[in-house]
């Protein structure tokens, strides 16, 4: 036997479920119960009388009063009302009501208005201007309770999905803080602190405060969903800074700018992550001198960024192998949540000499954005 939990998940799935199979049964669950409501009426205004075609009658008015409401739902509302074009939703809702009338009178032949408004009815005009109208008014009725279901439902949905990327949001956040700073990172600057104390003591007030400076900005900036892309170059500038004291001569590295840079806002840490993922992989494993290289292009609507380091020659490693673990997964999940779909693509690619990843992000949906009303 079921629980009221197990009940209740189901029932949830049912209405709000976004999958093909979910809302083809709600559409058939819904025409069913109007044809069932509308013969149901008709059979009892009939004092219980020829149920036949009652179901016949209501069947074929249910699929016009149905047809209005969808193509108002899913065309009139979408594509005039909410871009503001009031008068052509107006006129275009108006002469559809009227042409749906028409159709609807000349297919069931007379019969609705026979059977359920008798009172209204005239032989032999069913089928004037005024008799459309009326249809029109009662199938409007119908279309203004299918949207107020509607809006209710999208409302309860939209709230859900809220309130759920809120607290995946939430996770993310504490995953990147506990994350994305590779230990490794602190205990080789410690060490090559120590070691610069001894062999070029003026030096290690700068290293310690670009040391200040790389925490601080994880600490505080991490906490949002967007930062300044500018803030996110002066990072791996100064975490750069830090690894050529580790490597020396070893490692050649480059930042390129091209485009304004200062309108851009971008998840934090994304250039950090993607940077120290090429120089662990690439220069850690390298012997003789490695590279790293980092492309920053601003375009009006499109952000570009590529990060490309060189390969460590006879290591045998794949790709795969060079952004191993979840690093790279965890900053894919982090930008399914933090952008709708078609707002950034990620790629990476590789060759003998080089391993690239390219990340592409869309300024018109850089943040959370409506989606297409459907």
């Amino acid at each position: 036997m079921e629980s009221f939990t197990e009940t209740g998940q189901k029932m949830n799935r049912f209405i709000f479920d976004t999958r093909a199979k979910y809302r083809i049964i709600r559409h058939v669950v819904l025409f069913l119960f109007v044809v069932f409501a509308f013969t149901m009426v008709l059979f009892l205004r009939g004092n219980g009388k020829n149920l036949g075609k009652a179901l016949e009658v209501t069947s074929v008015n249910s699929v016009f009063f149905l047809g209005y409401a969808y193509i108002t739902l899913f065309l009139l509302i979408p594509e005039f009302l909410l871009k503001g074009k009031v008068v052509w939703f107006i006129l275009l809702f108006l002469l559809i009501g009227t042409a749906l009338s028409a159709l609807k009178f000349v297919v069931s032949d007379e019969v609705f208005y026979a059977s359920v408004a008798p009172e209204n009815f005239l032989p032999g005009s069913m089928k004037s201007l005024r008799f459309m109208l009326i249809n029109t008014k009662d199938m409007t009725f119908i279309v203004a309770l299918f949207c107020v279901a509607k809006f209710t439902k999208d409302f309860i949905y939209t709230e859900k999905q809220r309130k759920k990327l809120e607290v995946q949001n939430s996770e993310a956040r504490q995953r990147l803080l506990q994350s994305q700073l590779n230990p490794h990172f602190l205990f080789n600057t410690i060490n090559n602190l120590y070691a610069l104390s001894l062999l070029q003591p003026q030096r290690t007030s700068e290293i310690v405060e670009r040391v200040q400076w790389i925490l601080r900005y994880i600490v505080e900036q991490s906490r949002h969903d967007f930062v300044s892309l500018a803030d996110e170059v002066a990072l791996i500038e100064n975490y750069i800074s830090l690894e050529k004291l580790r490597y020396g001569k070893r490692l050649k590295a480059s930042i390129i700018k091209k485009g304004n840079i200062a309108g851009w806002k971008i998840p934090p840490m994304v250039l950090f992550f993607l940077a120290e993922n090429c120089i662990k992989h690439g220069s850690s494993a390298d012997l003789g001198v490695s590279w790293l290289s980092v492309l920053i292009e601003s375009f009006p609507n499109v952000l570009n960024i590529q990060v490309a380091n060189s390969k460590p020659a006879d290591t045998g490693k794949s790709g795969a192998e060079n952004g191993s673990g979840n690093g790279l997964q965890n900053l894919k999940n982090r930008l399914d949540i933090l952008y709708p779909e078609n707002g950034y693509s990620f790629q990476i690619e590789e060759n003998k000499e080089k391993f690239i990843i390219r990340l592409q992000l869309k300024k018109s949906i850089n943040e959370m954005g409506a989606k297409t009303y459907r």
